[in-house]
């Protein structure tokens, strides 16, 4: 019998690998810019897939597997939800292709300088898409890179909120003031709140990494630095919470103007 599944897109060194979970999964065979290797499921996986998708008209492989059989697959994960996906890396932007698409009149862009926690930035990236954000710069640099738990943690946010890397900080940051963005960056230690800003309507959110915050060069080239009010019993709150609470009141007050 012919494989039918003989003529794959050709791989790209190191640039596969596994989506699991089914939001995770859903977002990527509904995206059309993801390549797509094979699939696999459970019975029951199957079941809910099928309201979803239409997995007749999938033109790569589909297998049926156990849990088990699922949970080897992907090297001891267990949360999968019966289901995964084998993909490429999704292929990023330029800046001036990212910003053509999200340069609108109301616009928020949030900036992750060097995150390297798969779970805050699959979050965030969560949070973005709850909150309508048009997309998210990554650091190219002490940066995660795109991989099963992020995904996973980012429940389709990968594959329906445009991204893109950028390795000079500085020349993006000009970039972006040049079209219009007004650059705010998130530190606990900042005198003036989130609640004190009257916000333009297109701004850039900047957070900083999870051990040591916003670099010097950054909140050098910040129009200003804002923090969350909070109370003074607590030091501070994870970077991905503060994403959401940010993302939520500056939509909500880019909205209103």
């Amino acid at each position: 019998m012919k494989n039918r599944f003989k003529k794959l897109p050709k791989k790209r060194h190191n640039s596969d690998y596994w989506i699991y979970g089914h939001h995770a999964v859903v977002g990527a065979l509904n995206n059309n810019n993801r390549v797509k290797y094979e699939i696999n499921f459970t019975i029951e996986a199957e079941k809910k897939l099928i309201q979803e998708v239409d997995i007749k008209k999938l033109k790569f492989a589909k297998r049926k597997k156990t849990r088990e059989e699922i949970e080897n697959l992907l090297g001891g994960i267990s949360n999968h939800q019966g289901i995964c996906l084998k993909v490429e890396k999704l292929k990023t932007p330029e800046l001036k292709e990212f910003l053509d698409y999200c340069n609108k009149e109301n616009s928020i862009i949030v900036l992750l300088d060097q995150l390297e926690d798969s779970q805050n930035v699959g979050a965030i990236f969560r949070s973005a898409l709850a909150f309508k954000l048009d997309g998210i710069i990554l650091t190219h640099d002490n940066s995660i890179n795109e991989n099963s738990f992020l995904t996973k943690a980012a429940s389709s946010g990968v594959d329906k909120v445009p991204f893109t890397k950028i390795k000079n900080i500085s020349s993006c940051i000009k970039k972006l003031k040049e079209t219009g963005y007004w650059i705010y960056g998130l530190e606990m230690n900042a005198e003036k709140s989130l609640k004190e800003i009257k916000f333009p309507k297109k701004v850039v959110i900047i957070l900083g990494s999870e051990s040591r915050g916003l670099r010097r060069i950054t909140t050098t080239l910040c129009d200003e630095i804002i923090k969350i009010g909070i109370n003074d019993e607590l030091e501070s709150l994870n970077v991905s919470n503060t994403a959401a609470i940010a993302f939520y009141d500056i939509s909500n007050s880019i909205l209103k103007c």
